[in-house]
């Protein structure tokens, strides 16, 4: 994965790179940022694991999608405004759950198939 794909990996899924070098890299911001400039290179274990979160965003998304037909009333989903909101409701999901939900919720918005609530 190269320096601009691993930032376009990370907003994409709607991190901040304090979270993402906490919760991924295992790492500082600093040592974070140097990836994101291409500096130094981005490790193997953090590819993958940015790789996987988008499969599993994706595979959420489709999901979703599939079962907005068999759904009475509205489509909407939560979206969060911050992480203790979220942790109230998922106590047992860390803050990348939480910012991949944002990702897809924003996502299901755009394409006209949910509204927020």
């Amino acid at each position: 994965m190269t320096n601009l794909e691993l930032q376009a990996y990370r907003r994409f899924l709607m991190l901040k790179v304090s979270e993402a070098s906490e919760y991924i890299g295992k790492t500082d911001i600093q040592t974070w940022y140097d990836w994101e400039q291409g500096i130094v290179p981005v490790p193997e274990f953090v590819s993958s694991a940015m790789q996987n979160l988008k499969k599993v965003r994706n595979e959420k998304i489709n999901i979703i999608i599939g079962s907005i037909n068999d759904r009475v009333g509205s489509n909407t989903i939560r979206y969060f405004m911050t992480y203790a909101e979220f942790h109230k409701v998922n106590p047992n999901l860390d803050v990348i759950q939480w910012r991949l939900h944002q990702s897809i919720a924003t996502e299901l918005y755009f394409r006209g198939l949910e509204k927020l609530c």
